[in-house]
This record gives C-alpha cells, sequence and structure tokens, in this order.
C-alpha cells in the first residue's frame, strides 16, 4: 500500500527578489540568503491553486486509467486558506474530474498536511475502505505574505501543488509516521484580514524555534526509525520540507547524514509548502538516483507548530 504515483503542477507566474527587495526594503544581498533562487513561483492573475491540483490530479488519472467510481476518498491538504471562505476546494476537484462516489473533505495542517493527508489515505486503502484515494496537496503561500511587514524568514513562501494517487499498487510503500505539535508556539503566526484579504502576522517571537525544529525532527526521525527497525544509516535520502536551509542542513549533521543523501532545490524556487517533499522525489526519479529498495524518509513541518516525519520505500 502508499503511493501509486504522483504529480506536480505549478503556476505561470514569478516574482523575483528585486520586487521584494523594493515592496520590503531589505537589500538583495540579506534576501538572497532567503531566496537563493532569485525568483519563486507565484499566482498569476486568474489562476487559482485549487485548479493547479485538479491538473496535478487529472493528469494522474490519464495515466493510471483508474476507474472513476473506485475513487472512494479525495483529500485536499494545506493551510487551510483555500481562497474561497466556507468551500470545499476537494468536492470542487471531485466534481471537475467526474469523482461521484467518493468522500471529499480537506486536512489542514500547513506544511506538514501534505503527508498527513498521505498517510490517512494509505491507512484507509489498507483497511480495505477505499480502493483508491487521491490526495492534493496545494497552497497558495505567497499570496498569504505582505512584504512590508519586515517577516523576512517568510519571503521565500511561494504557490504550487501536487496530487497523489494512493493503493495497493504502490510504487512508493508508506512503512510508518510520527508526528507532534508543540503547542507552545501556537501564536507564534497567525492571519489578519487587511482590505479583505488574508495576511500572516507574527506573535511575540519566542526564542528557541529553530531548537524546537531541530530536537522535533531529529527524535520523530529516530521514532520511525526504531519502530521499523531500522537506522540512519539504512535511508537512502532525507527529503525535508523546505522552509529553511540552515534548519535542513543542521538536521542531517545532527543525524550525522552528508547532505549528498538530500535534495537541496532552494535555488530552484522557494518554499512550495506540502508539496516540497515531492518536487524533491521528482529530482531523483528524473536523475536516475533512487532504484527498488532505497527508503526515503520525509521531514515535514507547519506552524501551530507540528513536525513530522514518514517514512517510504521504492518498491
Amino acid at each position: 500500500m502508499g503511493i501509486t504515483d504522483y504529480a506536480l503542477a505549478m503556476p505561470s507566474g514569478k516574482r523575483s527578489v528585486d520586487e521584494v527587495s523594493r515592496e520590503s526594503g531589505y537589500g538583495l544581498d540579506k534576501l538572497g540568503k532567503i531566496l537563493p533562487s532569485g525568483k519563486f513561483s507565484v499566482l498569476a492573475e486568474g489562476e487559482t491553486v485549487w485548479s493547479l491540483g485538479r491538473d496535478a490530479a487529472a493528469r494522474i488519472l490519464e495515466r493510471n486509467a483508474v476507474p472513476l467510481d473506485e475513487i472512494g476518498l479525495v483529500l485536499y491538504a494545506g493551510s487551510s486558506e483555500w481562497g474561497t471562505p466556507f468551500w470545499s476546494p476537494a468536492a470542487k476537484i471531485a466534481h471537475e474530474l467526474g469523482i461521484a462516489q467518493a468522500h471529499c473533505y480537506e486536512v489542514s495542517n500547513f506544511c506538514n498536511a501534505g503527508m498527513v493527508a498521505v498517510k490517512l489515505a494509505d491507512d484507509q486503502v489498507r483497511a480495505g475502505t477505499h480502493k483508491y484515494a487521491l490526495v492534493i496537496i496545494a497552497d497558495r503561500l505567497s499570496e498569504l505574505v505582505e512584504y512590508g511587514t519586515g517577516y523576512i524568514e517568510l519571503f521565500n513562501f511561494a504557490d504550487g501543488a501536487a496530487a497523489v494517487l494512493v493503493s495497493a499498487d504502490a510504487k512508493y510503500e508508506v512503512l510508518g509516521a510520527a508526528h507532534h505539535t508543540d503547542p507552545q508556539w501556537v501564536d507564534s503566526y497567525y492571519g489578519e484580514i487587511k482590505d479583505g484579504e488574508i495576511k500572516v502576522e507574527r506573535g511575540d517571537k519566542l526564542d528557541g524555534l529553530g531548537d524546537a525544529f531541530l530536537d522535533n525532527f531529529t527524535t520523530l526521525t529516530h521514532r520511525v526509525l526504531a519502530d521499523l527497525g531500522r537506522e540512519v544509516a539504512d535511508v537512502a535520502y532525507f527529503l525535508v520540507t523546505h522552509g529553511n536551509q540552515d534548519t535542513h542542513r543542521a538536521y542531517l549533521a545532527a543525524l550525522g547524514v552528508d547532505p549528498s543523501r538530500s535534495v537541496f532545490q532552494y535555488r530552484l524556487d522557494g518554499h512550495l509548502g506540502g508539496a516540497d517533499p515531492l518536487l524533491a522525489l521528482e529530482e531523483l526519479e528524473r536523475e536516475d538516483r533512487i532504484t527498488s529498495g532505497d527508503l526515503v524518509i520525509v521531514a515535514t513541518a507547519g506552524s501551530g507548530f507540528t513536525w513530522g516525519v514518514t517514512a517510504v520505500q521504492r518498491t
């Protein structure tokens, strides 16, 4: 059981570091550390992130010829800002794809939501509740950032979407997962409505969030591997949410893992939310760097704050 196929869909718009510099007042030298890509993906006028997710899902269904009436679950995962209030993007995507026999709902756990949804879908397929499940991972993170606030740690927020098909015929078996929420950080970031748009605000900045990232990532990694009877040395690759490059490298260092056993795409784009690990996995496949039997650890995190580690294995 696990991931049968996946696809990504990127918006057509781009935002440059020069634009961010003009709006924020930060110099290019400082922004270059946050945005080494020089530009990042954003929704163009008229584009919606849910439609990107729909397009990614459509490509999966075309490739796999899945009977639509056998898809019993459609999950839409992200940060809860779907663009339209009081509305279900999961149901909208199911309707547009002709999926009429599924339970459709949303999973909100910020940038951790994608892998949570994959695990939820895998559990239901494994239990025999559904033959197929479809997970859409989509976020419009760039639209939530107001550069004039000076919250530079958010300036790499980009937009993007992915879709994952889950079934018994798995390309990547989901072996296990562990998640932990430390609620003391719940008010670190929150949304406010400004001129009719939701923007992220920062609460009182408590010391230690960086340490919490490292502690939770390493603790959950060791927990998942111990449950599987595996060790760090058994892992082929560690794929990490692309929120902060320093945290990414510190996590690998804490495990004693060489950076060559991970994927760094900070010079290609911004932080795509829960789609980050799938973009990294796509790079490994495109470059023929992953083979049957390879164990992959996916470390994700989202506001709240929640951390998650999921273990998948190439079949």
